[in-house]
């Protein structure tokens, strides 16, 4: 998103006619409030290095001080994850949670000020829908009116489609640790990485992709 901002910001300053952006950037932090908030069997997160290494580390006190939900900050290499996982395992077993940065050589408490900076420049908060959860206030962003012939929604009067929802498909279910994917009737059947029907299967890095790439 700051990459983004900055790129519109650049645009407006060399007078670039024919750039536009289709903004659907999501905000982590009103979504984990979703997920405390709601009927969940979660014990911990492993926060994103990369949105944490912009925002810090500080929007996340909120998980340990209200929710007592473990959390911990960590990078993308095995050594970095594996260390997370533990952070999380110890604060369980302690009974202790907090707001572990094991990524400290990227993420500071205050984050990239700048770049927060940049981002708001040209965004502002908005209520999102999240696939496979639902609409969450303030979670996503949308471009400034005064940026607003940079927004491609606005200027080419675009309608997106409404997106049905399948009810068969437990992502939602996945997402708040209710089930394993292997639990949901279509995981590996009519959902495939190759064939996806929910979003926990769309991305390397979704939760359904993840146990049918290594078979779990």
């Amino acid at each position: 998103a700051p990459a983004v901002a900055a790129t519109v910001l650049a645009a407006r300053k060399t007078r670039v006619p024919n750039f536009t952006v289709l903004c659907l950037h999501k905000l982590v932090p009103p979504a984990l409030e979703t997920l405390c908030a709601g009927e969940t069997r979660i014990h911990g997160f492993l926060l994103p290095g990369h949105v944490s290494a912009v925002i810090g580390t500080a929007p996340y006190r909120f998980l340990a001080e209200k929710y007592r939900t473990p959390s911990t900050v960590a990078g993308f290499e095995p050594a970095d994850i594996l260390q997370g996982l533990v952070s999380l395992a110890m604060q369980n077993a302690n009974g202790a949670p907090d707001v572990y940065n094991q990524y400290s050589r990227v993420v500071a408490e205050t984050g990239n000020l700048k770049a927060w900076e940049i981002m708001f420049t040209v965004f502002e908060e908005r209520d999102a829908l999240w696939r496979g959860l639902e609409d969450i206030p303030r979670s996503g962003l949308a471009i400034r009116p005064e940026f607003a012939e940079f927004d491609v929604i606005k200027r080419l009067d675009i309608r997106l489609p409404e997106v049905k929802k399948n009810t068969r498909c437990k992502c939602g279910d996945v997402l708040k640790g209710r089930l394993k994917p292997t639990d949901c009737p279509l995981f590996g059947k009519a959902c495939t990485p190759g064939n996806p029907v929910g979003p926990c299967m769309v991305s390397t890095e979704g939760s359904c992709a993840a146990y049918h790439a290594y078979k779990l």
